[in-house]
């Protein structure tokens, strides 16, 4: 069942003009696209039963002073989003979609790429690189 969703997330892959074979991460059902700066990880996997297709974009650290301004400011910013949501894990700010793999379409997973890609770039609050 797994390969099903792994030929999903590849014929995506292709429709987006990419080269899945080239995208592959360490792990099967992992991918790793590149949109400017950022970084967008796909992964799917089991877990108790259940098919699971994530996507995550490494936005930045949490800066190290008003970091409950920031937090504050990442949620008002999720309400203005569709799908994706901001998220933290280990002092990092991520964009983050995860959902059932079984109500998946190719267009979905190219929608979901293409919208977590374009956050990401509209990411204002992102350090920019010197």
């Amino acid at each position: 069942m797994l390969q099903t969703y792994y030929k999903l997330v590849d014929d995506a892959i292709i429709e987006l003009g990419l080269n899945p074979d080239e995208t592959k991460g360490e792990q099967p059902g992992q991918w790793n696209l590149k949109k400017g700066k950022f970084d967008i990880m796909v992964d799917v996997w089991e877990q108790e039963k259940h098919f699971l297709f994530q996507v995550v974009s490494p936005l930045c650290s949490l800066p190290d002073e008003n970091r409950e301004g920031f937090m504050l400011h990442l949620l008002q910013k999720n309400y203005g989003l569709s799908g994706v949501a901001y998220a933290i894990m280990d002092e990092s700010v991520f964009l983050k979609y995860t959902t059932e793999a079984a109500s998946l379409t190719k267009e979905n997973i190219i929608g979901i790429l293409t919208k977590t890609a374009f956050y990401a770039e509209q990411s204002a609050f992102v350090p920019q690189e010197n």
